[in-house]
């Protein structure tokens, strides 16, 4: 997908999302959960970028485990018990640069590709309520 328009007027999550479509091994794709867009990183949905400003970030839960209290006091971070999906908040550009910073230690974390629980968006939204704003 093009991005189009001036920096400024883009979202944190449009500006996130054109930074990483320039990761090697990083792919953009459809989300499972069929909202927004997703990234993927050794045939493993890892990232996706909600609408309404929120992003759900594949951690694993041993990475989620090591960091869970600095994520809790960042404001930006939900986390939830024995889940490998963490949701951020892309309220402002530093929301968006720790949800970079957090994906480079989800791609750490990925060691092959494996089963995972749908990301959290999915889980707690109804099915028919579920929009792309990338479609």
């Amino acid at each position: 997908m093009t991005v189009t328009g001036s920096e400024k007027s883009r979202s944190t999550a449009e500006r996130v999302a054109a930074q990483l479509t320039t990761w090697p091994g990083l792919e953009a794709s459809r989300p499972s959960c069929g909202a927004g867009r997703g990234f993927s990183f050794r045939g493993g949905q890892i990232l996706h970028l909600h609408t309404g400003g929120e992003a759900d970030l594949h951690l694993t839960w041993a990475c989620v485990g090591r960091i869970d209290k600095v994520l809790a006091e960042s404001g930006q971070v939900v986390t939830r018990p024995g889940d490998d999906w963490v949701t951020v908040y892309l309220e402002s550009d530093t929301a968006g640069s720790l949800l970079i910073s957090l994906l480079s230690l989800a791609i750490r974390a990925v060691d092959a590709p494996q089963e995972t629980q749908p990301c959290t968006w999915e889980r707690t939204r109804p099915r028919n309520r579920l929009r792309s704003m990338w479609t």
